[in-house]
């Protein structure tokens, strides 16, 4: 009866262990991420336009051959909206691209201050994520739509 109540119990610590394993650690992005954030509803004001790679890269000062894969989007000029998901060949290009991206803020911030200041409010809140080798860039009209989106 002991061994069995022993046993019963050392069972019952493993299974509580298992289940007690942590948070599961969020998948990488994809291109498909961007069409589907795309096509959350309030995120954005206007309708974005799609940015080929090779004029993305140059844009965000990212390097075209380190890219595995991409979606971009961008505001026809009315507005500091943009969403863009770079995959990566490395998690060092990934840190790379989130750097970039701040760069990019930064800029954006400084040209549109005279001459769309009501958009720069939007720049306060881009989100930029990097998971594994792949980075989402947002600068949403609305955050919540991209915290929802990102699962917080």
């Amino acid at each position: 009866m002991k061994k069995t109540l022993t046993a019963l119990l050392g069972l019952t610590l493993c299974l509580s262990l298992a289940a007690c394993g942590g948070k599961e650690e969020a998948k990488d992005f994809t291109a498909a991420d961007a069409d589907t954030l795309l096509g959350t509803q309030g995120v954005f004001t206007e309708a974005l336009t799609e940015i080929d790679k090779e004029t993305a890269c140059a844009l965000y000062g990212i390097d075209e051959a380190t890219v595995t894969d991409c979606k971009i989007y961008g505001s026809t000029g009315a507005t500091a909206e943009e969403l863009a998901v770079f995959v990566l060949d490395s998690a060092e290009h990934a840190d790379e691209a989130v750097t970039a991206f701040g760069y990019r803020i930064e800029d954006r911030k400084e040209g549109l201050k005279d001459y769309l200041p009501d958009e720069v409010g939007k720049l306060d809140q881009a989100v930029v994520e990097k998971r594994g080798s792949s980075v989402l860039f947002v600068v949403p009209a609305d955050a919540k739509g991209v915290t929802d989106f990102l699962g917080g």
